[in-house]
């Protein structure tokens, strides 16, 4: 949901910038330490943003739930994990999380064109492209960086409220515009814990999501909708809000002290028990399948009671669970290889150090860079036994000295 600029890093070799020295005063020392220090120390960084390989499209493998960054740049068309570094990371992406059944649209003529021309994906053969727009792909405001139904731009370093997704089309709202909670505030989201009691259904309380456009478009949902298990929160005359649909209190306070309690404590959809069942205080409790007291007056958001949707695969048939706009089942989620962390060899750690040092390109155009390396390896291995420094005018003596001999040779 975070909007990247830049490029980013490979988390294989995060070379110091010349100005790590260049910027030293003249008679400072920079140990070999110190220098590998920083570059680890970036290296772990990149890492930690960038755990996944990127040297892959997931085109080829059709619709996935998967991980989308939406690229503004390219008409606001969605990318995979790979595509979105080494294709586009020096576009404007917006983290989208997760989209099911979505297919790359990077090597394909969804892209638009640049001056006549359109960017091929570095990450799929030339010739294979472009492919023809995927056309099951499904687009909304949040691929123009406007999340939830207020619109409004999505921030990590600003947002300082939770946001839910539907389990259904995936988009993201705020708890405030579900009427779960007043609009956060800074101070109230420096304790989870704090902000977690202000919530009319909290988050463990509840299986998921279906926001009220979903519900909408789906007759079974919308039938629903304020029954036991179906929770939807509604204005009051007294200008609060209530739950409608919560399951009792005190029955989900005894869930789990008995074996097979939970299961029975799930409504079943269409039926009737066979006796009234009250609630702690002998009112009769609402039934799924009931007509609700009064119809719904707010936004029709569904809040899912856990097990709801496990009690769906048994009372429904295969033909209605196909048509539910929501998985019953927890999907999986495609995620790109792990990139794998290599050890270092002393050839590479010197290579990552000759990529710190000022005048390097200066000088591997002056002098054979292998020769370089071995000499500067063992300087440096010389130095780090010893636990010597190394200066600038260590340095910069090395390379003169690899002149001086060559001018000599």
């Amino acid at each position: 949901m975070a909007e990247a600029n830049g490029s980013p890093t490979s988390g294989r070799f995060i070379p110091l910038s010349t100005h790590h020295l260049t910027s030293e005063p003249p008679l400072s020392e920079t140990t070999l330490p110190s220098l590998l220090e920083r570059s680890e120390q970036l290296a772990a960084e990149a890492r930690e943003a960038l755990p996944y390989s990127f040297d892959k499209c997931t085109y080829d493998s059709g619709y996935l739930r998967q991980s989308v960054w939406s690229c503004v740049d390219c008409g606001e068309k969605g990318v995979c994990y790979g595509c979105s570094i080494s294709c586009h990371a020096d576009h404007k992406l917006v983290e989208l999380w997760t989209k099911r059944h979505f297919r790359c649209d990077c090597p394909t003529t969804a892209m638009p064109l640049v001056h006549g021309k359109r960017k091929k994906c570095t990450l799929n053969p030339p010739h294979a492209q472009p492919q023809p727009p995927n056309d099951e792909n499904k687009y909304g405001s949040t691929f123009a960086g406007k999340f939830c139904r207020c619109g409004r731009d999505y921030d990590p370093e600003t947002e300082v409220e939770a946001m839910v997704t539907c389990i259904a089309c995936e988009d993201w709202f705020h708890e405030s515009c579900l009427n779960l909670s007043v609009q956060g505030t800074a101070e109230a989201k420096e304790d989870d814990e704090d902000e977690e009691k202000d919530v009319l259904i909290p988050s463990e309380s509840y299986d998921g999501l279906i926001c009220a456009a979903c519900v909408d478009g789906h007759p079974l949902l919308k039938e629903h909708a304020g029954k036991l298990g179906w929770m939807v929160i509604e204005p009051t005359d007294t200008g609060s809000y209530e739950v409608m649909g919560r399951l009792d209190t005190a029955q989900r306070d005894t869930e789990g002290k008995e074996a097979g309690k939970a299961e029975d404590d799930v409504p079943t959809l269409g039926k009737r028990p066979a006796e009234d069942d009250l609630t702690s205080d002998g009112a009769k409790r609402a039934r799924v399948g009931e007509e609700t007291s009064k119809s719904l007056q707010g936004k029709r958001d569904v809040f899912l009671a856990h097990g709801i949707r496990e009690q769906l695969k048994s009372t429904l048939s295969a033909e209605d669970i196909a048509s539910l706009p929501f998985p019953l089942d927890d999907e999986e989620i495609y995620e790109p290889p792990q990139d794998d962390e290599q050890e270092e060899t002393l050839d590479q750690v010197t290579s990552r150090v000759v990529g710190s040092l000022p005048r390097v390109q200066a000088i591997e155009a002056l002098h054979g860079y292998q020769v370089m390396k071995d000499r500067l390896k063992a300087m440096l291995a010389e130095r780090a036994q010893d636990g010597r420094a190394v200066s600038r005018e260590d340095i910069e003596g090395f390379f003169a000295e690899l002149q001086a001999g060559r001018a000599r040779g």
